[in-house]
């Protein structure tokens, strides 16, 4: 017996029978032996999700348990489902791969091929048992039994393409939910055809016959009615609400991981025009989770009131046709004319949004620059563009909301008028008339809602695009990437005939770069501005990956190897030290994952952090403010070596390290550098010549090509004559 479980969380009420509901709950790992659960289950399923990727792109969670062992491993298509005993595993049947916790031992088990039964493997030891070993154990003694296994493909999918998009897939998972939200939108819809038919009987039976106690009954019948109605649209809007909070905290994960794991090179614009387009998720979440949502629900309901009138008042129905014809032919001119609008405002906005961050972000260099007017400026034509283009909007919504009002009006006047005809002719009662003027009404409603609604609905569709051309970017992590599996890297590094050029630019920046840097070995790369030094550095830790040419680690080629992997195994540090608000502590420490406090306070030292943090009263704990505005230039810089330090990686990219230290600071980072003997590769890009007693080799680029490679010595000397001449 089995009962499939929720990706999101393994909910106690779905628990096998005889399970305690909070046993599963209870089940907690070890961050290493989660990390190896997550490996292993999904390699089953040749998913590939290692250890590393697991860090860079999801995190290691604050409780490793079945949820987020759960939420983990659907995001590489792998779904799970609770298993009531053992025993209650069909061995004929059984796909994918199990785990049980028994006794405080974690058991993965799975079909063996040679046996054609049910092997145990125990996750920490390897131990191996048969399937008979476990079957006469009681349903309430394991702690967690549960089956993972793939989900379906998008050949097989029920709708191809949505159960894997980013936007669609979410809403496709709480499909159940809209389901029943649209049954209780049908039944509010029935119900509401109750006054119309009360109206119906009661000017038509009631008041001729005087028949007060029939009213009586139908009062209290409509008074049942009335709330049953309130019930069902309660109901309603739980089932929407629950939809919509469900899949909006899927999709806006999925959309902050694309921006994470997005390659640089893909990513285009500005900061904050970037940042707008993330803003632009705002449109969409509102409209899942509003009341404009049931508007368009309604719409197909509205075949109901059609169906009444026409039954009821046969050609009192043309007039409601006919409002409903004007209506969306309304729509449809206005549509165009809506979008258009709303990716201009689009637009505007961006540029709007850019300005703000770059003006915000660089605020005490505008202040000493008096550039505060010219920033002004371009803001307020932007403004002005923006404010331009709300007045057509409002122009066009109050037009929509004036022409349906009026149609709305002269559909009544028109059933009323065809009405009058017919009760003349004999056809129908007053109760008639009365009844499908109520009816119009409410199947015009949800055509006019929407009507005041387009501006809305075009401000989302426009925001939906751009999150999607977001989302249709290459990843680092795109879905079928395979790479090789590596222990600890030695470090040795080759550049074979690299050429680079990054996104809009016109040059190359690297032009067949070859280079040669053995394992362990410290070499310094030097060159004048714009030389390639950077990006050599850069391409080495897979920020970017090279346009022709190879880069191998180890003889092996860089877009072989996870780049979550290979960061792991280097510490880099940039020319522009960025620091999160927070301490100095969560900032050493962030990326680092399971280190303990000899090497932060080892890191700490060998960078010079300790020479200020033991100054300050707060130490480690001294708060940072955003991009560590509260601190030195040198503080900085400190605190993004000693963060490049902590993990002991192979490989040390150094870029420009001390370029905002004092003399007396460098110099002490130096001397502590040259104690240390680090056992690494060790790359420093530079134009200190103090730093080069650091290095053993110095790289000559110039150009975007390799000139020289000499010794420290060789190198000075030759800088000294070239000076001297």
């Amino acid at each position: 017996m089995t009962t499939k479980l929720r990706p999101q969380a393994l909910d106690p009420a779905s628990a096998p029978a005889g399970r305690s509901g909070n046993s599963s709950q209870a089940v907690q790992w070890s961050t290493e032996a989660f990390a190896a659960l997550v490996q292993k289950i999904s390699a089953h399923f040749d998913a590939g999700l290692t250890a590393a990727q697991l860090h860079a792109l999801a995190g290691m969670p604050a409780e490793c348990d079945i949820d987020a062992l759960a939420d983990c491993l659907d995001e590489v298509g792998i779904d799970v489902e609770a298993i009531a005993s053992v025993p209650d595993i069909e061995i004929a049947q059984f796909e994918g791969i199990g785990l049980m916790v028994f006794n405080q031992q974690t058991w993965l088990f799975s079909m063996d091929e040679n046996t054609a039964q049910i092997l145990f493997t125990q996750l920490d030891t390897g131990e191996q048992r048969d399937w008979r070993a476990f079957r006469r154990i009681q349903r309430s003694d394991p702690d967690l039994l549960v089956r993972f296994y793939a989900r379906a493909k998008e050949a097989f999918a029920v709708v191809p393409g949505w159960e894997s998009h980013w936007f669609f897939g979410p809403i496709w998972k709480n499909r159940h939910f809209f389901t029943q939200a649209g049954i209780a939108a049908f039944l509010t819809n029935v119900f509401a055809l109750g006054v119309s038919m009360f109206s119906l009987v009661v000017y038509n039976k009631i008041i001729p016959a005087q028949a007060m106690s029939s009213l009586f009954v139908l009062v209290s019948g409509m008074a049942l009615l009335i709330l049953a109605d309130y019930a069902v649209k309660v109901t309603r809007a739980k089932f929407i609400s629950a939809a919509g909070m469900d899949a909006d905290l899927q999709i806006a994960d999925r959309l902050f991981a694309k921006v994470m794991d997005v390659q640089l090179k893909a990513r285009s614009g500005q900061v904050g025009t970037l940042a707008n387009v993330l803003k632009e998720y705002e449109q969409i979440r509102e409209f899942l989770t509003s009341a404009a949502l049931v508007s368009v629900i309604d719409i197909p309901f509205a075949v109901i009131f059609l169906v009444a009138i026409g039954m009821i008042g046969e050609w009192m129905l043309a007039p409601v046709l006919g409002g409903i014809f004007i209506l969306v032919l309304v729509n449809t001119w206005l549509q165009p004319r809506l979008k258009r609008i709303a990716e201009t405002n689009f637009r505007d906005g961006s540029t709007k949004h850019a300005v703000l961050v770059e003006a915000l972000t660089g605020l005490e260099t505008v202040k000493t620059l008096g550039a505060g007017g010219i920033l002004r400026r371009r803001f307020r034509q932007v403004l002005a563009r923006q404010t331009e283009i709300a007045e057509q909007s409002k122009q066009y919504a109050h037009l929509s909301a004036n022409l349906t009002q009026e149609v709305q009006q002269v559909v009544q006047i028109a059933v009323i008028a065809v009405g009058a005809v017919t009760l003349s002719q004999g056809s129908f009662g007053f109760g008639a008339i009365i009844a499908c003027t109520m009816l119009a009404s409410r199947a015009l409603l949800p055509f006019a809602q929407v009507s005041q609604l387009l501006v809305r609905i075009n401000q989302m569709i426009t925001g939906y695009r751009a999150l999607n051309q977001l989302m249709k970017a290459p990843s680092e992590h795109d879905a079928g990437d395979r790479y090789l599996t590596r222990g600890v890297f030695k470090g040795d590094i080759r550049l074979e005939d690299v050429s680079f050029r990054y996104p809009g630019q016109k040059g190359d920046a690297l032009k067949g770069m070859s280079l040669h840097i053995k394992a362990g070995e410290k070499v310094a790369i030097v060159g004048r501005v714009g030389s390639g030094k950077t990006t050599i550095g850069k391409l080495i830790a897979k920020l970017y990956l090279p346009d022709q040419g190879h880069i191998r680690i180890d003889d092996i080629d860089v877009n072989q190897i996870d780049p979550s992997a290979l960061r792991l195994q280097i510490g880099y540090v940039g020319q522009e030290p960025w620091l999160m608000a927070g301490n100095i502590e969560q900032n050493i420490l962030l990326g680092a994952g399971s280190v303990g406090t000899p090497d932060l306070l080892w890191a700490s030292w060998l960078a010079g952090v300790d020479r200020f943090v033991d100054q300050h009263p707060e130490g480690y704990k001294m708060p940072v403010r955003e991009r560590g505005d509260s601190l030195s230039g040198g503080q900085r810089q400190a605190i993004t070596i000693a963060r490049a330090l902590i993990k002991r990686p192979p490989i040390l990219i150094l870029d420009e390290p001390t370029s905002a230290m004092d003399a007396r600071t460098e110099r002490a980072f130096v001397e502590r550098f040259q104690q240390e003997k680090l056992q690494a590769t060790i790359i420093l890009i530079t134009h200190r010549s103090s730093l080069l007693q650091m290095v053993d080799r110095v790289i000559l680029v110039d150009e975007g090509r390799c000139l020289a490679s000499k010794t420290v010595a060789e190198f000075l000397q030759a800088r000294n004559i070239a000076a001297a001449n």
